[in-house]
């Protein structure tokens, strides 16, 4: 994992192009709120059917269907289907509920050629990412806002250890709000928060939640248990923003287990999904 505090002793990442390299932020994340609410996560986890294991196989299972769907090695017989695109979607919790539609009605040949070039494409990620949102009209501000967010989650679960999650419940530059804001003391009070949407600023960000839940004792599956933390710090402002639970149980429902959020966010609620390769729903979570 390069990008597991190890950068240095990498001479073939130092040449690798394809390789994000963290960037040396300019904020400083704050170690005991890290550990404050990564004991509320691990708390919620506790008391959920099947621990901390099967949220983690969730999201295993996420990566799997990414890979069935942009595989590493791109075969000359590669392709995409309107219902294998509508299936990836369908994961990624922001986006599904606003693009549906949207692609259910757009050429399966278009969706297909521009996740394509997200994927496969020569350029930056950033130049990818930005491409693939070309797709929504500019006018259409809450679908363009939404794609990318799928862009980001095709981006991250295709490939957990050598891409951020870039998505913008982690970090949106545009309204300075995110997971990531969370974690940085005083933030009410900064006049702004200087972190970008750069990929290499994700994955300074991510180095660092690396180490911190190293330092914790955590040694695998650290992408997705950082997917997981940032998932409950953002959570968690929302219920504050909303005055406790009201508003995250108008938009997704009463009475749910506290985790339910987070797992939403994740993509990896028990939405009875199908998968890639078609077949009987796959529910996710049991």
């Amino acid at each position: 994992m390069l990008w597991f505090g190890k950068q240095a002793e990498s001479a073939q990442g130092a040449d690798d192009p394809t390789v994000i390299r963290p960037a040396k932020l300019e904020v400083v994340f704050d170690g005991t709120i890290t550990g404050n609410k990564l004991q509320v996560l691990l708390d919620e986890v506790n008391e959920f059917e099947g621990g901390l294991e099967t949220l983690l196989a969730a999201l295993r299972t996420k990566q799997e269907l990414m890979q069935k769907a942009f595989p590493v090695t791109r075969t000359e017989d590669w392709g995409l289907s309107r219902e294998a695109f509508l299936i990836v979607l369908s994961a990624v919790f922001p986006a599904r509920r606003k693009l549906a539609a949207f692609f259910a009605e757009l050429d399966a040949s278009k969706a297909e050629e521009l996740a394509e070039t997200l994927v496969y494409g020569d350029g930056s990620v950033t130049e990818r990412m930005r491409e693939f949102c070309e797709i929504v009209p500019a006018e259409r501000k809450k679908e363009r806002r939404a794609i990318w967010d799928l862009a980001a989650e095709i981006l991250h679960f295709r490939d957990p250890e050598g891409m951020p999650l870039m998505t913008r419940w982690v970090w949106d530059e545009e309204t300075a709000s995110g997971a990531l804001r969370e974690f940085i003391r005083g933030n009410d009070g900064m006049p702004e928060i200087p972190l970008d949407n750069r990929p290499e600023t994700y994955e300074g960000a991510r180095s660092w939640f690396a180490e911190a839940l190293t330092e914790a004792g955590f040694y695998r599956d650290l992408p997705f248990l950082i997917d997981m933390l940032l998932a409950q710090a953002y959570a968690d402002y929302v219920k504050a923003m909303s005055n406790g639970l009201g508003m995250v149980q108008a938009e997704f429902g009463g009475n749910q287990h506290p985790l339910e959020f987070v797992l939403k966010l994740l993509g990896v609620d028990a939405g009875g999904r199908k998968s890639v390769e078609g077949g009987d729903a796959d529910r996710t979570l049991h």
